[in-house]
């Protein structure tokens, strides 16, 4: 792609000795960026509502709901953490 023999000497010298940092600049990263802060969003806000409506009902509704979510999404994080190991790299 890149006409200039110097350039394309540089980007392969990048490639050999930094290849995640290659990665990023070649550009399919920066639909992963807006996803990140799209992801961040979605967890405050799902935080804060949750944590509102954790103060509001008793102590003991809140842990025994708590313990529940905890004790169901638990396998579900498992499963999710063991298929992210078996992702390739980019």
């Amino acid at each position: 792609m890149d006409d200039d023999l110097v350039l394309r000497s540089l980007g392969e010298d990048l490639a050999r000795d930094d290849p995640r940092l290659a990665a990023l600049l070649e550009g399919p990263g920066t639909a992963h960026r807006r996803w990140g802060a799209l992801r961040l969003l979605v967890l405050v806000l799902l935080t804060s509502a949750l944590l509102t409506v954790a103060l509001l009902v008793p102590p003991t509704v809140a842990l025994g709901a708590t313990a529940l979510a905890l004790g169901v999404l638990s396998p579900l994080a498992v499963c999710w953490l063991c298929t992210a190991g078996d992702r390739p790299a980019r």
